[in-house]
């Protein structure tokens, strides 16, 4: 199988170098990332003027570091370093993509990216940023290990798969459907004009189903995504009201 592995933490993260040597012997993996790290870039792309830099990275495995946001990278991947790949890998991140952190990804972007194109795409994250390699590792042998299963499975176009891995030995795998409540607080700090993020988590209104609450009790999330962010209720009520022109 062509593989596609793109991440926001860079070419050289612990994250996106554990699923390569977990798929390398098996599969065709091509590395496209950024050369720095580029976490919250979302789906963040460069436009003209600007232009894109990258370079080839002497590896065992085909690998470009590119100048560019996570987004970048994978349109580079897509069309021009290894078009046409039966699956893209965005990951493994280091940190959570839960809940409402996914508005603001790199990671899922590029799954959500790859998924709008027409590619089956899967986003994986450990929860915490200082987890220890080992987490890493496991995390790529738990895709590794059902990847069978969730390539067999017909998602929409547009539908993708978030994984986030807990930072404890897990306690079982639960599918869930992502939290809407933010559960990180924002908060800004002035210093003689210069304004610094000083921000702070709270989990008290999450409710049990979700990814963000599974995952922090310890167990790995799998969360059905989709690019299509239409409220269907609210569009078959609006569809009745008389607007004035």
């Amino acid at each position: 199988m062509k593989i596609l592995l793109v991440n926001d933490d860079g070419f050289d993260s612990i994250g996106i170098k554990a699923v390569a040597d977990s798929f390398k012997r098996e599969h065709e993996v091509t590395i496209v990332a950024p050369d720095s790290q580029m976490s919250a870039f979302s789906h963040s792309v460069t436009l003209k003027p600007n232009t894109i830099l990258w370079r080839k990275v002497e590896s065992d495995i085909d690998t470009y570091a590119v100048k560019g946001t996570p987004v970048d990278c994978l349109k580079l991947g897509l069309f021009n370093f290894a078009p046409n790949p039966d699956l893209v890998i965005a990951g493994i991140n280091m940190g959570q993509n839960l809940g409402t952190d996914i508005l603001y990804s790199g990671t899922v972007s590029i799954a959500s990216d790859a998924a709008c194109l027409g590619y089956r795409a899967i986003a994986l994250s450990v929860f915490r940023k200082d987890s220890p390699v080992e987490a890493y590792y496991d995390c790529a042998e738990f895709l590794k290990n059902n990847l069978g299963l969730l390539m067999s499975y017909k998602l929409p176009k547009g539908a993708f798969i978030n994984i986030n891995f807990p930072d404890c030995k897990p306690r079982g795998v639960r599918v869930a459907k992502m939290s809407s409540i933010p559960t990180f607080i924002d908060a800004y700090d002035d210093n003689n004009g210069e304004m610094n993020i000083n921000g702070h988590r709270n989990f008290d209104m999450l409710e049990n189903d979700t990814d963000e609450r599974l995952c922090r009790d310890g167990y790995i999330t799998v969360t059905p995504l989709t690019v299509d962010m239409t409220d269907y209720n609210a569009l078959k009520t609006l569809k009745k009201e008389k607007f004035v022109l």
